[in-house]
């Protein structure tokens, strides 16, 4: 079990998805991270101590699993509580949306063999987007109790023993009961859906290659090619806040990380914010004690220390 005092650093841990995290309030100042290889399947099991708005990749070859295991309701995956009865399968370079709000939770995942049988009607290949699986209380919460088990049983640490060949077979046997179901259908009907995976894609991508300052929300959605208010109405179904507020939260990661990578002693705090084209150094630090329980000028000395 690994254990971490930064967000940003239990992120970097986090195996087998291309990740985009920011942390939305700390309740406990405490991150972990437990992962095992069982055979053909590496298992993962993590605790948040606060809130988290993800956008993710599946980089394994095969399938990827995910399921809260505390607070079922506030896991809202793209769009959509997942409760106590889902399953978030996520295909092979599929992406996703978690969306976890203001709380301190825990959550684990299943990356499943290359060749593993999908849920009913599926392509063989398992190419398509991330969907809820509703396979119901008790076939949810077996896979989760075996996952939360064996990710730190020191009787299945060894490799390819009988013990580890027969976890990784409950494993196998649990996630397939799941995935019997078959994936939740879109709901049909009134005014076309909004794509709002696609927008919020768009927008994470242009504020990845433009990582410098904080863009207009105007200026976002026309790169976007959508209005203002469909920005808005995107940014807020898949994570409960708005672009303005979300753009606010990457910038407070973004200039951490860049404290925590500082090399030379005589690098200031405000040379670090001016780079991120902020100049109301007042008020940024205020909102980055509320984030993080600390000065910027706290990171950067305890970082060098």
């Amino acid at each position: 079990m690994q254990v971490f005092d930064d967000f940003d650093a239990w992120g970097d841990a986090v195996r087998g998805a291309d990740l985009r995290l920011v942390c939305d309030a700390v309740e406990v100042r405490s991150w972990r991270l437990a992962t095992r290889l069982l055979g053909r399947v590496v298992i993962q099991t993590a605790f948040e101590g606060g809130g988290n708005l993800c956008f993710g990749g599946n980089a394994h070859a095969g399938p990827l699993l995910f399921l809260p295991v505390t607070h079922f309701e506030q896991h809202v995956v793209n769009c959509e509580p997942l409760g106590q009865d889902g399953v978030l399968l996520i295909p092979p370079g599929a992406d996703f949306r978690i969306r976890v709000q203001r709380r301190a939770h825990a959550w684990c995942s299943v990356a499943l063999p290359a060749d593993f049988p999908l849920y009913a009607n599926a392509p063989s290949s398992g190419q398509g987007p991330s969907r809820v699986i509703r396979c119901g209380p008790h076939a949810a919460g077996r896979l989760r109790e075996l996952v939360t088990r064996l990710a730190v049983d020191p009787a299945v640490a060894a490799p390819s023993t009988p013990a580890q060949e027969a976890a990784c077979g409950a494993i196998l046997q649990a996630a397939a009961a799941c995935l019997s179901a078959p994936a939740a259908e879109p709901k049909r009907g009134g005014r076309p859906q909004l794509d709002r995976g696609a927008i919020i894609r768009a927008a994470l991508g242009h504020l990845e290659e433009n990582w410098c300052g904080r863009p207009s929300v105007a200026a976002l959605a026309d790169t976007c090619g959508v209005t203002e208010r469909t920005l808005a109405r995107a940014f807020h179904d898949t994570y409960g806040i708005s672009p303005l507020a979300y753009i606010n939260l990457r910038l407070l990661h973004r200039v951490r990380r860049s404290l925590h990578a500082t090399q030379h002693d005589d690098t200031t705090v405000s040379q670090v914010l001016t780079a991120h084209g902020i100049w109301d150094f007042g008020r940024f630090a205020a909102r980055y004690r509320r984030q993080f329980g600390e000065p910027p000028s706290a990171t950067l000395h305890r970082c060098r220390g």
